[in-house]
């Protein structure tokens, strides 16, 4: 349990797994800022982690709180004429967005659900640099402001001790235990009805008499 901050370095530390990617950041527009010569010029291809605004929260028992949030990932790409026939064609995107993709379906965040894709955009207007979007949904509790949390110093965890023994002693000598029976006291006998006893049936038809 966390709060916002862990499942954001949680995904961007996933993303250092996908070794073509040389640069991983949380989103700020770079490749505006890039273009425009606002930013410097960032090494490619890169990660941004986006986490989608306008977030919903349900409140929780003890102070928890709980929002299906959308993690953005941006990949941005560089690419020039591959002297290959594929001018104008940056098919090296699609092999990077395979192995994001692997890396973080179901991959499961600190306090979030399982990560699961749920939507993709192309760019359909890209000169040399192509920025593609992958969106991944999950549900996250937050434990910040509640007693439950780690930090919060209100709640001590601690392991069970290691190497407990238990011995169960069972003892089959019981008094008035007779044939897996328990009767109150010796010598009580149940009393089990025949057919005779009318008290312990239901009455028959009388065609069936």
């Amino acid at each position: 349990m966390a709060g916002i901050k862990q499942p954001i370095l949680d995904i961007m530390s996933k993303l250092t797994g996908v070794l073509s990617l040389q640069y991983i950041r949380i989103w700020n527009n770079q490749v505006d800022y890039e273009k425009s010569g606002e930013l410097y010029n960032f090494p490619k291809p890169a990660a941004f982690v986006e986490t989608q605004p306008g977030i919903m929260w349900d409140t929780l028992a003890l102070g928890l709180s709980s929002a299906d949030l959308i993690f953005r990932i941006h990949l941005v790409t560089e690419c020039y004429d591959a002297q290959n026939g594929t001018f104008e064609q940056d098919l090296a995107v699609f092999d990077l967005r395979d192995q994001v993709i692997e890396a973080l379906q179901l991959y499961a965040p600190t306090g979030c659900s399982p990560m699961t894709k749920i939507l993709e955009e192309q760019d359909y207007e890209h000169d040399n640099i192509y920025h593609y979007t992958i969106d991944f949904a999950v549900n996250f509790i937050d434990t910040k402001g509640s007693p439950l949390d780690p930090d919060s110093g209100k709640f001590i965890t601690k392991d069970p001790p290691t190497g407990l023994q238990v011995q169960v002693n069972v003892e089959d000598n019981i008094p008035g235990v007779e044939n897996n029976m328990l009767f109150p006291h010796p010598g009580y006998k149940p009393y089990i009805p025949d057919n005779s006893d009318r008290r312990y049936f239901m009455p028959q038809h009388p065609k069936l008499r």
